[in-house]
């Protein structure tokens, strides 16, 4: 063997052994970089750097090659004229047609370039290259560079840069989306249509998390399965151990009814809690909208007597239990709870009555009395009796809309606080199937 390939070799494994150190691709990278004695950037499908090593720059350095690295360092995503550069020069079509490394010149670098697809199982995870910037290529370059980039393949499956499950662009854009604490609307806006996704008017983000165990691809695979109706025009992608899906509708204000149906059904076959965040336009506020849907799921299973637990949570239905956590933190809310309710729950201490559990029945259901009666099991006449005692205990006839708001308000801090625990689960009057008063 020639002093070449011993050297070529000492390299591939120096590479082999950083990818076995399970130390993640960057690291991978740089020592690509190292071995290679020149730059090498890897950058995914949507043209965002996945990882860059070798690039350092001296103050002085006004070469074509710094300007454009720092441009763009801003955003870690290749600038508008590179993407020109690689649409109208056909540099995806000739990578997709051979079978290794391109070399070409590249006029915007002005450096040369060996650039290869990342491929696995048919599918393009990414592309990598490397530029000659310190030296130019030789044989022992592009033997190094063929071994790179079959070592980051490896690497990208391991990471989950893309699963066998999440086969396409659109998992891995929502779940980089998701990172991006402060997306670039435009960059977010390109970036869909290289995936494919045009989002109709409204979105909404529905977050699936298994009730035990974590949320792995065989389980999403037979979630997606499930909701192949509900995830038309809408993007999926396992994250933080949980399905999180960004769902486009026409229009709506809230997610319709039709939906939560089938994901009330997914959620009873497949053992699931679902949180849906409230209504939002623009992709880019993703990830504030995903605590929402979390938040949802936390509040829901916590105060799971208040409402009908089907195990689907709408955040809208749980934003007083937000406010009420916020408040929390800050005062004693009990300076919320107003003296009338709290003398009505000291009454049913001392009596072994449940005056609070019927007022707060009677709120929930408009003041419909063959509603209440119906939810509690009550005749009518002892619904009536209850009533007349919370007016006496009150000392308030509940006939303004306004006490009826602080009362209700009352009975939830105390329902949050622990205080109060309700037995009973208001439903709709379609639920009772009983006629208006």
């Amino acid at each position: 063997m020639n002093t070449t390939g011993i050297d070529v070799q000492e390299s591939n494994e120096r590479l082999l052994k950083a990818l076995f150190s399970n130390r993640g691709l960057t690291y991978l990278v740089e020592v690509g970089a190292a071995e290679l004695g020149n730059p090498v950037l890897v950058v995914d499908p949507t043209y965002h750097y996945a990882a860059r090593a070798g690039i350092e720059l001296d103050d002085a350095d006004d070469s074509a090659f710094a300007r454009i690295i720092r441009s763009e360092s801003i955003d870690e995503v290749i600038a508008d004229e590179g993407i020109r550069y690689i649409e109208e020069t056909g540099v995806d079509e000739e990578l997709a047609r051979a079978h290794g490394a391109v070399l070409r010149h590249n006029p915007l670098y002005e450096l040369d370039a060996l650039t290869q697809d990342v491929v696995a199982g048919g599918i393009c995870l990414g592309r990598v290259m490397t530029l000659a910037k310190n030296h130019p290529f030789g044989e022992r370059d592009h033997a190094i560079f063929d071994r790179l980039v079959a070592l980051v393949a490896q690497e990208l499956q391991k990471g989950g840069f893309l699963s066998s499950e999440d086969s396409q662009m659109g998992p891995y854009f929502l779940a980089r989306l998701l990172d991006d604490e402060q997306p670039n609307p435009m960059h977010t806006a390109r970036r869909m249509k290289l995936v494919g996704f045009s989002p109709l008017s409204t979105l909404f983000v529905v977050t699936l998390r298994r009730r035990e165990g974590d949320m792995d691809g065989s389980c999403a695979q037979r979630v997606r399965a499930h909701l192949s109706g509900f995830l038309a025009h809408s993007l999926s992608t396992i994250y933080d151990n949980e399905l999180v899906c960004l769902v486009s509708r026409a229009d709506e204000a809230v997610l319709p009814a039709r939906d939560e149906e089938a994901l009330a059904r997914a959620a009873a076959s497949n053992g699931l809690l679902v949180g849906i965040s409230n209504a939002f336009s623009e992709a880019t506020d993703v990830r504030p909208h995903l605590e929402q849907a979390r938040s949802a799921i936390r509040y829901g299973t916590t105060f799971t007597k208040i409402l009908d637990d089907t195990g689907v949570y709408r955040y809208c239905e749980y934003t007083y239990m937000e406010m009420l956590d916020i408040c929390n933190d800050h005062v004693n809310l009990m300076n919320y709870c107003h003296p009338a309710i709290w003398a009505l729950w000291e009454y049913d201490q001392a009596h072994g009555t449940e005056l609070v559990e019927t007022l707060f029945a009677y709120i929930q259901n408009s003041c419909n009395t063959a509603r209440t009666s119906a939810l509690l099991s009550l005749h009518k006449n002892t619904l009536l009796y209850r009533l007349g005692r919370i007016r006496e205990v009150t000392g308030n006839d509940l006939a303004s809309g306004e006490d009826l708001f602080l009362f209700h308000l009352s009975i939830r801090v105390l329902i949050y606080l622990g205080i109060f625990e309700t037995r009973t689960k208001p439903h709709s009057s379609a639920d009772l199937h009983l006629p208006a008063e």
